[in-house]
């Protein structure tokens, strides 16, 4: 599992208490690198440089590893706000993303495999019951690598193997004009406030229990 920052590891199970809190992402680059795909999404032909995206966590001194999961918006280069969003997609997307981390994260090794990994990404999220790369809302269009295109089809190829990685879903706070949403699969760092916060509640839990005893 990748994680960034073993300071998060503490926090993993702390997410679902500061769902609320917002956190600044501060865009970095492609840290495996990215490749230019061209794609038909909704109707419309579009491009972009696909990739695995790295960025600063504002007040935490660590970084976090998170893929695109909103064609709709283009990425916010600059410190932008994000929530944690369990709840950012159903059942069955979920599910299918699950078993694509499982089966085919640790495949991801170069530019390459980065971008078939965000295309096959992209898929599961707005066609998700109808799997195909040549059709539907989400698209290939001919310009895209072929490299590209075969290693995302052979990405798409899952069986039933799932809950090797722990998802987190990242939703935009950026106004009016909102940036990506986000799916990662290391520990969301949460800001110094944050973890005060938590630490607090926590002493507090405690105070009660031996109150109670």
């Amino acid at each position: 599992m990748r994680i960034l920052g073993l300071a998060g590891l503490a926090l993993v199970g702390s997410l679902s208490a500061a769902s609320a809190t917002t956190m600044q992402l501060d865009y970095v680059g492609q840290e495996k690198g990215a490749a230019g795909t061209y794609f038909r999404f909704d109707g419309t032909d579009m491009a972009a440089s696909a990739g695995e995206f790295t960025f600063d966590v504002a007040g935490t001194g660590q970084q976090l590893l998170a893929w695109c999961v909103d064609i709709a918006h283009r990425l916010i280069q600059t410190p932008t706000p994000y929530a944690s969003a369990p709840d950012l997609f159903g059942p069955q997307i979920v599910d299918n993303l699950d078993r694509l981390f499982t089966q085919h994260y640790a495949d991801v090794t170069d530019a390459v495999s980065s971008a078939a990994f965000q295309v096959a990404i992209w898929e599961l999220v707005y066609d998700s019951a109808d799997i195909s790369l040549s059709s539907g809302m989400f698209s290939l269009r001919d310009r895209t690598p072929d490299s590209v295109e075969t290693m995302a089809a052979e990405f798409l190829n899952l069986d039933a193997s799932a809950g090797g990685y722990r998802l987190s879903f990242l939703r935009s706070e950026a106004g009016p004009v909102p940036s990506q949403n986000l799916v990662s699969v290391a520990p969301v760092p949460l800001p110094a406030s944050a973890v005060l916060m938590l630490a607090g509640l926590a002493m507090l839990g405690s105070a009660r229990r031996r109150g109670g005893a």
